[in-house]
């Protein structure tokens, strides 16, 4: 459980809903948050989430971590759904390379600050 406590994790997933929030409600962002943030948590998020999902369920050890292909692979499986096949079949997405750099940067930052294993305290004696 001490995964999904990451200070990042949490912070990523309350920008998320924040921006997910005002967008319903039709009131007005900057462009460079509106356009750009959620991409640039969302490598850390879903990174997050399936080493959560890899410690409890899968290996059930919770000094697992994410190599740096399973990163890689998260960071290349967003780019080609959300940058090339969903804005070749549909209008509603847009391909922006710059969202590619934030998928890459956030693969960046969940390999080298959030990919640790949990630490577990033991009593002092």
């Amino acid at each position: 459980m001490k995964t999904l406590l990451n200070p990042w994790f949490i912070a990523g997933c309350v920008i998320w809903a924040m921006v997910i929030t005002t967008r319903k409600l039709g009131h007005p962002m900057p462009p460079l948050i509106n356009n750009y943030i959620d991409d640039a948590f969302a490598v850390p998020v879903i990174a997050n989430f399936s080493l959560w999902y890899m410690r409890k369920v899968v290996i059930r050890n919770d000094y697992y971590v994410l190599s740096a292909w399973k990163v890689a692979f998260i960071v290349t499986y967003l780019t080609l759904v959300f940058e090339v096949f969903l804005p070749f079949i549909s209008k509603t997405y847009t391909s922006d390379w710059i969202d590619t750099g934030l998928y890459v940067f956030g693969g960046f930052f969940f390999y080298f600050v959030m990919n640790r294993p949990v630490l577990s305290r033991k009593p002092k004696a």
